[in-house]
């Protein structure tokens, strides 16, 4: 069987249907049974005019990665489109619109800067559109069947998936697409000359059970209602609003309760409150927000109420690059808060995993009676990929809490010191259960003590439960370690985790001998692996989406020797060609 591996650009104006064709493409690569990932790129602002990119990958292997550079570039806009070329190969195709409503200036054209190499195709896009529907809405969607005609994709199935994907609307908004659809696909097959060799034909990709087409912000409110979340609180903030938006609409569906607060401070202060009275609860914010919400990280941790924060990194600091992917918020999620404020951080490494995590956060959070914070990235929130439907959580992880027997209950010790630090937990209106809560230094019994000898054996308490978490962490993900020893160990975390393991396995068939490694768990985090992992690497390499290198600094504090740095603040997703190239360097 051919192999397919192809990135496609969508490139427009806001407003063009840039990001609407994307997602059909997608949808419909994956219907076909083949792999995809895309991620889109728009403007921070609501009503914005700016450049939109819908970028799709599609494979018949395994996707790790989204992909640097594309291999087909689609033109909507010319002046966006100018500036998007940087990232076509130099071989790669362009389709632009070849008869624009006005001509373009000299350098204006985005043709113009097609360097030699580059294959260009020229499609009557806007003219192509009026003629289908009578505007140049479906300029899009004649893109869409320009392509379909160039690499010989199934142009009957390609127009179902149309049709499915308008299915809600008016007859004439399904007919306008579908015709636009068509009149690309048959201008192009009677009057563009191919010279390139991508072709679909032929292609069958293996068959594929059922299929989740899904992305990191829509799973994780899916796993949060599998795992029985009662009540989530938050305050609109790019890229989680997705988050509660879908929470809004099915969350009072499953028996639970919503609350938009009036700010970030506000929606910690109630998931506190509705863990303090039972209830698995939650929140979603992006840095800013969190930054919002320190103060309230110690109360949870010190009063050991169960709470859920979903920190989803944009650029930053402050207000930052809201709708560009960043992992900077790594120091801020580890050791934000005063004292000795110890919490779960997970990190989830790619769309599939995000499921896991999110149950994985609720049922620690319960059963350890702590903090838990999750952290997505733009990327991970937003990007699109085909994935096994997930298995639905266990009862043990839906029913995680450690309650008190009769006898206990006879001289409840709400913070008893416990050999594995978890305390048994009364849920408020247990007969005989009452106690004392406070973000107070505590005695066993939750009253205010502050002596030296108290507050040691408390502090010992908190941080002897994450022994026990570590216990419970996410396998780890090593790959390509068949060796006694590897020239280069590629570390990372997060959503960079993909383009590592990418990276790697494409640098042993070029001969090089590396692997790599990346926890989900990163607080606590399983430093013993690290070590056994790194004491058998020759070199160390780290990537990472911020400009310090924050991760880099935590693990070589617990190796104990030099790391090679991979720093990128660019919006865009970590690239496994980036890993790649440094890797070839070293």
């Amino acid at each position: 069987m051919k192999d397919i591996n192809l990135v496609v650009e969508i490139c427009g104006s806001a407003g063009e249907g840039t990001i609407s064709a994307g997602e059909i493409l997608s949808r419909f690569m994956s219907g076909q049974g083949f792999e995809i990932m895309s991620f889109d790129s728009y403007p921070a602002e609501i009503r914005g005019f700016g450049k939109c990119v819908a970028h799709t990958r599609i494979s018949t292997n395994p996707i790790y990665s989204p992909g640097k550079y594309a291999d087909v570039l689609i033109s909507l806009n010319d002046r966006h489109s100018i500036s998007q070329l940087s990232v076509l190969k130099s071989d790669g195709i362009l389709i632009y619109d070849n008869q624009p409503p006005k001509a373009h200036k000299e350098d204006q054209s985005v043709v113009g800067w097609a360097t030699p190499g580059m294959i260009s195709y020229g499609i009557p896009l806007n003219m192509l559109a009026n003629k289908a529907a009578g505007n140049a809405r479906g300029m899009n969607m004649v893109a869409l069947g320009a392509l379909a005609a160039l690499f010989h994709v199934d142009k009957d199935a390609f127009t179902g998936s149309i049709r499915n994907r308008y299915a809600k609307k008016k007859q004439i908004v399904v007919d306008s697409n579908v015709n636009s659809f068509l009149q690309g696909y048959e201008w192009t097959k009677t009057n563009v000359n191919k010279t390139d060799l991508i072709s679909f034909d032929s292609v069958s990709p293996q068959v594929q059970g059922e299929k989740l087409i899904t992305n990191g912000n829509q799973l994780v409110a899916r796993a949060a209602l599998d795992a029985k979340l009662s009540f989530y609180a938050g305050y609109p903030i790019t890229p989680a609003t997705k988050i509660m938006e879908i929470l809004s609409k099915e969350l009072p569906k499953h028996g639970g309760t919503l609350l938009q607060t009036e700010d970030e401070i506000a929606a910690i202060g109630a998931v506190i409150g509705a863990g303090f009275g039972g209830k698995r609860a939650m929140t979603a914010t992006s840095g800013p927000g969190f930054a919002l919400m320190t103060e309230f990280t110690g109360l949870s941790m010190m009063a050991e109420v169960p709470a859920v924060i979903i920190n989803s990194q944009r650029g930053g600091p402050s207000t930052g690059i809201p709708t560009k992917t960043e992992q900077s918020d790594f120091n801020a999620a580890l050791f934000s808060g005063t004292g000795d404020c110890p919490r779960v951080v997970l990190a989830p490494t790619d769309t599939s995993s995000c499921y896991q995590a999110m149950v994985t956060a609720l049922y620690i959070a319960e059963k350890y009676q702590t903090l838990v914070v999750l952290l997505l990235d733009f990327f991970l929130s937003n990007s699109i990929k085909n994935i096994d439907v997930p298995d639905k959580p266990s009862q043990e992880q839906i029913y995680a809490n450690i309650a008190p027997n009769k006898e206990q209950l006879k001289d409840y010790k709400r913070y008893k010191d416990t050999k594995n630090g978890i305390s048994p937990r009364a849920i408020p209106g247990t007969p005989g259960g009452m106690f004392f809560s406070t973000g107070l230094e505590h005695s066993e019994y939750g009253r205010p003590d502050y002596t030296d000898a108290n507050h040691l054996k408390m502090t010992k308490k908190r941080y002897r439960k994450f022994e026990s978490i570590l216990c419970e962490a996410p396998k780890l993900e090593i790959s390509a370690m068949d060796s006694e020893s590897v020239d280069i160990g590629v570390v990372s975390w997060g959503s960079s985790a993909g383009a590592a393991h990418e990276a790697v396995m494409i640098a042993r068939k070029e001969g090089m001998n590396a692997a790599s490694f990346s926890s989900m768990m990163v607080s606590p985090f399983p430093e013993d692996e690290l070590i056994a992992f790194t004491d058998r690497c020759k070199q160390i390499l780290i990537p990472e989406l911020n400009f310090s290198g924050q991760f880099a600094g935590f693990a070589a504090g617990i190796i104990k020797r030099p790391v090679e740095r991979l720093n990128f603040i660019t919006g865009r997703p970590m690239a496994a060609e980036d890993i790649l190239q440094k890797m070839r360097e070293m």
